[in-house]
């Protein structure tokens, strides 16, 4: 007798969804809690050219324009028949960039230890606009266009973050916070409504993932080279120097989390146990 065979299918997208947690929490701390996170992102901002108008893909951001791309998402879901995936792209949209606003305004704070009076911008509110539309982009698209959508959402994402660091807008916990939690409301979508067993599709695109994850992993190291060699000699770390350290950052996490998304889309899919035979779905 047939049956279906979902094994720890929910194992990938809680981890992601603790990991994104524990992330924001520690961004949030470090960055903002800290005399130390503060001198250092303060320092970064020295090398910002100050904008008073967004410019660029930042002039885009709107609860306007925020509505008009859920939409599009919708047909496209539709147009590709991801009846699941539109709940949960929705979904991702919608609490992510609620809970933002209400987590940067209602709830944390920035304790004024450098006696400035800046008020609390984590998280991002543009971050978390840009990633829940073009990580929801990737949940509803077709199977065979999923990695293109990721390497573009990561694309788009890296010129975003960019400019909200070289602008002034944020810095970069602010940034980091808002991806980790466009991240774990995505992984919260997979978890409360997944895909399991009607998304049948092989596997695509591997190499381009693995190779959006190295350059991730890259841009990681260079951070950390440049971090030792500026404990030893101080004078390189110049704010041009931590600006660019922030921005590349940015870079790797967002690249982290397209990759990161394709891969909830295939935690869900379900695998068929038919006389005691695998038979089904591997993607």
């Amino acid at each position: 007798m047939a049956r279906w065979w979902t094994g720890r299918w929910w194992a990938l997208p809680l981890a992601v969804l603790l990991v994104s947690g524990i992330g924001f929490v520690a961004v949030y701390w470090v960055g903002v809690l800290t005399i130390r996170g503060q001198v250092v992102e303060n320092r970064a901002l020295g090398a910002s050219d100050f904008l008073d108008r967004p410019d660029g893909l930042l002039s885009f951001v709107s609860i306007g324009t925020i509505a008009l791309s859920l939409g599009i998402l919708v047909l496209i879901g539709l147009a590709s028949g991801r009846y699941r995936g539109i709940v949960r792209a929705t979904g991702v949209v919608v609490v992510s960039n609620a809970l933002a606003q209400v987590l940067k305004y209602e709830v944390l704070s920035r304790p004024a230890y450098l006696d400035d009076s800046s008020a609390n911008t984590l998280p991002s509110g543009h971050a978390v606009a840009y990633a829940s539309v073009l990580l929801g982009l990737i949940i509803v698209v077709p199977v065979a266009l999923r990695t293109v959508a990721a390497i573009g959402s990561a694309a788009v994402l890296g010129v975003v973050v960019v400019q909200l660091l070289a602008y002034g807008w944020h810095r970069a916990s602010d940034v980091l916070a808002g991806i980790l939690l466009v991240m774990g409301t995505a992984a919260l979508s997979q978890l409360l409504y997944s895909d399991r067993g009607r998304e049948p599709g092989p596997a695509r695109g591997r190499p381009a993932l693995r190779a959006l994850m190295i350059v991730s992993v890259l841009l990681v190291v260079a951070i950390i080279a440049i971090g030792i060699v500026a404990t030893v000699d101080r004078s390189i770390a110049t704010t041009h120097v931590l600006l660019l350290s922030g921005q590349m950052l940015c870079v790797a996490g967002v690249s982290v989390a397209s990759v990161i998304t394709v891969l909830l889309q295939r935690s869900g899919t379900g695998v068929v146990v038919a006389s005691g035979r695998l038979a089904g779905a591997r993607r």
